[in-house]
């Protein structure tokens, strides 16, 4: 094929929008479509050679694979092998292991099922995986696996009914992604059937193009090129993580590249401008500048304690670009010489390079991080991530794995008289310290965690309606059974009220997608997280669970917000012990902000009234304003109280089920060693 400038140009339109999404410019809040503009050069690039070989009948399987094994294998064995250097010294042991099973996955091509099966790619946890971004290449090495072979069958075809024939394809494809955009969402995005489309709009132009050009107007050239690149830059600001994509809105990104590959010249508007050396060096190196962006962002966020800033993406999208050129220039350009490499090199090297690439992934995913890596006290921290209390494994539920009532895990279940843990996964942590303490009272525990789903009848969690089901049962069991004498009850109330992630704003960010709480039958149209009322609705759900809890005679323990934290408490601890960091006074965040978020929680639980059977619990009685003024502490005496950024490790729900067992007996609920009953 003839060397066109202006598609190169176009790659740079492709990967610099890509590069600003990753790092978290809002303004190009649709950058993800340069993968599907990358997807419609690739069709087009490929088919044209594939195509004008067939018809010259000249080709070749094995040179086809030598030519892809040529281009994409050594930039991608070599960031690999540098992501993996530094990981080896960054890494936590889970972060290591995440990283060692996705790179089995990028070696094998795979790596698009992998982040199906494990990563949302707009979720806040897809800016910690160095390797999303190589979804894209296993689609198209996928993609090329099939093609080559179809082509072979029907390339010798009349052209009309060979683009026919693509077309139907195209269409099929491009319907498939439709329906699945919002049936199967994820599916959808990560796998090649959905996908396939994007790369046959580029076989398409390829082949009615061959050996043609357009003959139009200079004027319609112009017309076509601006309408294409028009058609990009709406899709890159106006598109969003919420647009369904693929779908029919994916058309117009696709359709843009199309016209501009079909209308742009050297001599038209849009030609000129793709063809500036500044947008062509871009684009030559585009590939090893996508593959460096995503690690190198991860590592930063990595190797940061806080998150970077603007100013810092900027730098790093910068560097991308310059470490780009150095692999374009001293890894991809000299693969690309078959005197210097032969095809033998570049098979056998890539066969030793995978199988290298795959046993040491291998021991990483087997070792479960290679925590020997690590230190003696960042391995202590990081210990707590593990030592989580959280009983029998199975006895959450969560959605689509749903526990009945009567099922639900029962801890001392010699004893007949009960305490339930009510409650989002917050109250998982106290069900074994809970069970210690009920032991010495000849209690049992029944466990009713559901994750995500505050303990309150009529509500549920905006994205399931599981939740609601599983809190109606919940509050029925208990009423009507006579051996429970009490309820712990604990959510995450703050998360589901004030509906965003917490931002400790001292650097420390949840990245995860916020759920928020509605009324039962609710959901849809009728209400949503910007809903005035919505709060004040479902605080007085949870004021009459309480009180029908507290009138059919069980205790209530209502406790109110455990701070959360904006830090993976052990990650943050760990890693600081990993980079020789010393500290003098404990990990802590800002007590008013802690006040400021808990505002609506707490305004909403101080409505109930007091009960005789009911009492008012606040961890930050413990945690906050104590031991530093003005704090809320995430460690005591070196030992972390979370095992995230919300969830109270061993250490930490100890001491709060010690306080709670300590109240109890203060409101005389305890006499003799025995549960008071009131039923």
């Amino acid at each position: 094929m003839n060397y066109r400038p202006e598609v190169d140009g176009l790659r740079a339109v492709a990967v610099i929008p890509v590069i600003l999404f990753h790092a978290g410019f809002g303004v190009v809040s649709g950058g993800f479509v340069g993968v599907d503009i990358f997807f419609v050069i690739s069709g087009y690039l490929i088919t044209g050679i594939i195509y004008a070989e067939i018809r010259k009948k000249s080709f070749s399987i094995i040179n086809f694979y030598e030519r892809r094994a040529r281009r994409i294998l050594p930039a991608l064995f070599f960031v690999s092998l540098v992501s993996l250097v530094l990981a080896w010294n960054w890494m936590l042991p889970e972060e290591f292991e995440s990283l060692s099973e996705s790179l089995i996955a990028v070696n094998l091509f795979v790596s698009n099922f992998y982040y199906w099966l494990d990563t949302d790619y707009f979720a806040g946890a897809a800016e910690m995986k160095p390797f999303l971004h190589t979804w894209s290449l296993a689609i198209e090495e996928q993609f090329y696996f099939i093609f080559p072979l179809v082509m072979l069958l029907l390339g010798f075809l009349k052209r009309p009914y060979l683009l026919a024939t693509i077309c139907l394809a195209l269409l099929a494809s491009l319907g498939l992604a439709q329906w699945a955009s919002e049936i199967h969402p994820s599916t959808n995005f990560y796998l090649l059937p959905t996908r396939a489309w994007e790369l046959l709009a580029g076989s398409v132009v390829a082949i009615a193009m061959y050996d043609r050009r357009l003959n139009v107007s200079k004027g319609l050239h112009n017309l076509g090129s601006l309408a294409g690149l028009a058609l990009i830059v709406y899709s890159i600001l106006v598109f969003d993580e919420t647009t369904p994509f693929p779908s029919l809105w994916a058309v117009l990104p696709v359709l843009g590249a199309s016209l501009i590959i079909l209308f742009a010249r050297t001599d038209n508007i849009a030609g000129k401008l793709l063809g500036l050396k500044p947008m062509v060096g871009i684009g030559l190196i585009s590939y090893s500048a996508y593959l460096w962006h995503q690690p190198i962002f991860v590592f930063a966020r990595e190797r940061s304690f806080d998150m970077p800033s603007h100013l810092d993406f900027l730098f790093l999208s910068l560097l991308s670009l310059l470490l780009a050129y150095l692999t374009w220039r001293f890894v991809e350009q000299p693969f690309r010489q078959k005197q210097r490499f032969t095809r033998k090199h570049i098979f056998s090297g890539a066969l030793a390079a995978t199988v290298l690439m795959l046993g040491f992934s291998a021991y990483g995913v087997h070792t479960e991080g290679v925590p020997t890596r690590l230190g003696e006290e960042a391995l202590e921290i990081v210990a707590v991530r593990n030592d989580r209390d959280l009983g029998r494994r199975g006895c959450q539920a969560m959605p689509g794995h749903p526990i009945a009532i009567e099922d639900a895990c029962e801890f001392n279940e010699e004893y007949l008289k009960k305490i339930v843990v009510w409650g989002d996964s917050q109250a998982t942590p106290l069900v074994l310290p809970t069970a210690k303490e009920a032991e010495t009272l000849a209690m049992s525990v029944k466990q009713l965690v559901f994750t995500n789903c505050l303990p309150v009848a009529g509500y549920t969690r905006s994205d399931n309606k599981e939740c609601g089901k599983f809190n109606n049962e919940a509050l029925s069991f208990i009423t009507k059974n006579n051996d429970i004498e009490i309820v712990f009850m604990l959510g995450r109330y703050p998360l589901q009220f004030e509906a965003v992630p917490f931002d400790n704003q001292e650097g420390g960010v949840e990245m995860k997608d916020a759920v928020y709480a509605v009324p039962s039958g609710k959901l849809g149209n009728e209400i949503d997280e910007t809903s005035p009322h919505r709060v004040t609705t479902v605080g007085g759900l949870i004021k009459k669970t309480v009180t029908t809890l507290v009138n059919s005679g069980v205790k209530v323990v209502l406790i109110y917000p455990v701070p959360e934290t904006g830090w993976d408490v052990p990650e943050f601890l760990a890693k600081e012990a990993l980079y020789g960091k010393k500290r003098d006074t404990p990990l802590s965040t800002s007590y008013q902000v802690f006040r400021e978020r808990a505002r609506s929680t707490y305004q909403q639980l101080d409505q109930i009234e007091d009960h005789e059977n009911l009492l008012k619990i606040k961890p930050e009685s413990l945690f906050c304003n104590t031991r530093l003024p003005g704090r809320c502490v995430a460690q005591i005496d070196g030992k972390p109280l979370y095992y995230d950024n919300n969830h109270l490790s061993r250490f930490g729900a100890t001491l709060l089920i010690e306080h709670i067992f300590h109240k109890i007996r203060e409101a005389g609920w305890i006499r003799d060693n025995t549960i008071i009953a009131s039923k």
